[in-house]
């Protein structure tokens, strides 16, 4: 019964929804840690450790909060005080200096000349002239420094609102201009100095202190100078920072931030609660922290990003497939065998990757990947499933190079080993780069050496025992998608398979020619690198239409030809059918459908030469129309595939040679040329795949065989015993 198209379009939309569900449902669960029902205040009955490396929160706030608090008030040298400063010191000298410049003065009276009322007399006794005394001098002005200090400490006081002592307001209305200026200079150079720098109060006293004692050193004269320098030092100077809160608190901040940004963290498999241990509120925090309480929701955020992630790989598969995989995965079947090649290790993993995180069967999917569809499609599947498992693997790192490195050793050898049918070596290969790259990336992460072994011991037994169920179950995939692999055209390639067997039997002319044909496709495959394998196999199958009548090829006839009686249509008619025969043939004996494809286009659309101009012949004898030529050529379609196109030509050279009785090397290099020139003026290997690099190459392998085969070897006497040559 067809489907229509619209249902088809439903079913596909319908079993889309179905695995899309299935896998969502998987990496879901396998993905959600195992979780407890505990609260506050209950006792663990329970061993808890860390399934994945996490911050704890709680240490990290408290850490944090620690180194805010020891960070200290931020202070800041204030210009303004500074410039308050100068301008009251240049103030209190210039009011010192206005007031001395008008001083008060007083009047310092005069001392009266002295009068004496006794006659002075000469030596001998005579008297003397009397003098009359001069008259009084009159009062002297001068100042009165004791008016003067009042004025200033009064002047100073009600301008800078600063009181000095007694001693030094009258320091500075008594000392000469020299002195004044020589204290003033040193209070302005000490202050400048001091001043010039962040200083707070207790920070000025001591650099005051040490100013004052220096000056005191330097200062030879005058040294009740240096006292009042420091007092008037004292008086003027003032601590020049102030508290800045805004640039506290950021500093305060960032030293928060700081210890924020390097956590405090808990390592994977640190163990959070003890069997036996009370829940506490700390405690408790890390553990919904690491999702393992039991709170009876559902994680619709985690379910929603699997779907994401599920939605980028699909999309990444699909598109790969689509663009580069269109023809070897086209039919229901391939696809088919390529979801169980997906599904069965995802859903493998769900059970196992809780308990050992470098255990999924990647490389499973690897191997079938590589045997039934190619190595490149096996490398880019088998990392879109290495993503999907990697979430069941609580995203641990090793686990992502491991099964990168190991799908692509199981892939490259399921593919490159086959001519040797050593899958023991598949095993072997897979399960020893995932030992060095557990071994080396564990190293590197500094895991402790326990931990290192168990990586790496759970990484080959997941590598081996992936491999040997994909070999293992090739035979079922073969069976139920009717697809090939390596060890299924390696049990074709037996000459003790049936249809074989009973091609030597029937036909053994058309046997000897295939097994003819088998080695130059061998051959040519090798030499462009194309599947040789799956061309000698396909060499081995592409006459078997012959079977149905093996008498009408000359290969298999001894002597008497049954189309000598027999008019050149009916005779082409026999020849023609044996492509479709061998593919009804080979369906009944299950062949894979890259061999069927082989034996229905090993002819292509060619002519059948020989009954044409036969026909012909007779037409012109007998005055009739020439025959349609349509009627003498294969309806089969042209070489799809390189192997295929091999098989062609290797079947061409090979049925030349014979007919033509060639044993030359270089005539039948000629003829080789020639029937390849032919094929592709008939535009035969258009849809191959085959450059003209290709083609030479081809042409120089099937040379090579045949040069050995015309190789002749000595010739025995009858009358002498058989010896080996000496060369």
């Amino acid at each position: 019964m067809k489907i229509s198209s619209r249902l088809r379009v439903v079913l596909v939309f319908l079993v889309s929804l179905v695995l899309v569900a299935i896998v969502l449902a998987a990496v879901y669960t396998g993905s959600i840690p195992e979780k407890y029902m505990l609260r506050p205040g209950d006792v663990s009955p329970y061993d808890i450790v860390a399934p994945r490396s996490i911050r704890d929160q709680v240490e990290t706030e408290r850490r944090a909060a620690r180194a805010a608090a020891e960070v200290g008030e931020v202070i800041l040298r204030s210009d303004e005080i500074v410039n308050r400063v100068d301008q009251r010191l240049d103030r209190f000298f210039e009011l010192i200096r206005n007031e001395r410049a008008d001083p008060p003065m007083k009047d310092m009276p005069s001392l009266p000349l002295s009068t004496s009322t006794s006659q002075e007399t000469d030596s001998d006794g005579n008297p003397l002239p009397t003098v009359q005394p001069e008259p009084t001098r009159p009062p002297v002005q001068v100042i009165d420094t004791e008016a003067l200090s009042e004025r200033i400490s009064l002047m100073i006081n009600r301008e800078l609102n600063l009181i000095i002592s007694q001693n030094d307001s009258l320091v500075f209305a008594s000392v000469s201009d020299d002195r004044l200026n020589r204290i003033e200079n040193h209070v302005e150079s000490i202050s400048d100095q001091i001043m010039s720098e962040r200083i707070d109060a207790a920070s000025l006293r001591n650099n005051l202190n040490q100013k004052i004692n220096d000056l005191n050193e330097d200062v030879l004269y005058e040294r009740d100078d240096v006292f009042v320098i420091e007092r008037t030092l004292t008086l003027l100077l003032e601590p020049n920072v102030i508290f800045d809160a805004a640039a506290t608190d950021n500093a305060r901040q960032a030293a928060y931030n700081r210890v924020l940004n390097n956590p405090v963290m808990i390592e994977k498999g640190t163990r959070i609660v003890a069997m036996d241990e009370v829940i506490t509120e700390e405690m408790y925090s890390l553990l919904e922290d690491l999702d393992l309480i039991n709170s009876g929701q559902f994680d619709y955020y985690h379910l929603a990003g699997i779907f994401l992630l599920l939605l980028l790989v699909v999309g990444i598969a699909a598109f790969y497939i689509r663009h580069y995989e269109k023809e070897s995965i086209s039919s229901a079947r391939d696809m088919v065998a390529l979801l169980l090649s997906l599904i069965i290790p995802l859903l493998i993993s769900v059970t196992i990757t809780r308990y050992a995180t470098l255990s999924p069967p990647v490389y499973f999917a690897a191997v079938l990947i590589a045997s039934y569809f190619g190595f490149r499609a096996a490398v880019i599947l088998s990392l879109c499933l290495s993503v999907l498992i990697l979430p069941m693997t609580n995203f641990n790192p090793i686990f992502l190079a491991v099964a990168m490195i190991g799908s692509l050793v199981a892939a490259l050898f399921a593919k490159g080993i086959i001519r040797k049918d050593n899958y023991a070596f598949i095993i072997l290969a897979t399960s020893g780069a995932n030992i060095l790259t557990a071994f080396s990336f564990s190293i590197m992460l500094k895991e402790a050496w326990s931990d290192v072994v168990l990586n790496s011991g759970y990484a080959a037994v997941s590598g081996a025992l992936s491999v040997i169920a994909a070999i293992g179950l090739m035979p079922l995939f073969e069976m139920l998608f009717n697809s090939v692999s390596p060890m299924r055209l390696i049990e074709l390639s037996q000459p003790g398979h049936p249809l074989l067997r009973r091609l030597f039997v029937e036909a053994p002319g058309s046997s000897q020619h295939s097994m003819m044909v088998a080695n130059l496709a061998d051959s040519a495959a090798v030499a462009i690198n194309a599947d040789a394998l799956l061309a000698r196999v396909g060499a081995y199958y592409h006459d078997i239409g012959k079977l149905e009548n093996p008498l009408m090829f000359t290969e298999n006839q001894e002597g008497h030809n049954p189309h000598d009686e027999l008019p050149p249509e009916q005779s082409a008619k026999i020849i023609l059918s044996h492509p479709d025969a061998g593919v009804r043939i080979g369906r009944r004996y299950r062949l894979p459908a890259p061999i069927l494809r082989m034996v229905h286009e090993h002819h292509g659309s060619t002519e059948q030469i020989y009954f044409l101009r036969k026909a012909q012949s007779l037409a012109e004898t007998n005055g009739f129309d020439s025959p349609d030529s349509d009627q003498y050529r294969y309806h089969c379609p042209i070489p799809s595939t390189r192997e295929s196109a091999i098989v062609m030509l290797a079947d061409s050279v090979e049925a030349a040679m014979k007919s033509t009785g060639t044993s030359d090397i270089e005539a039948a290099g000629k003829l080789i040329r020639r029937i390849i020139k032919t094929k592709n003026e008939q535009d035969q290997l258009i849809a191959s795949g085959l450059s003209f690099s290709d083609v030479e190459r081809i042409i120089e392998a099937f040379i090579q065989v045949y040069s050995g085969h015309f190789h002749e070897r000595v010739k025995y006497p009858d009358d002498h015993p058989v010896q080996q040559p000496a060369n």
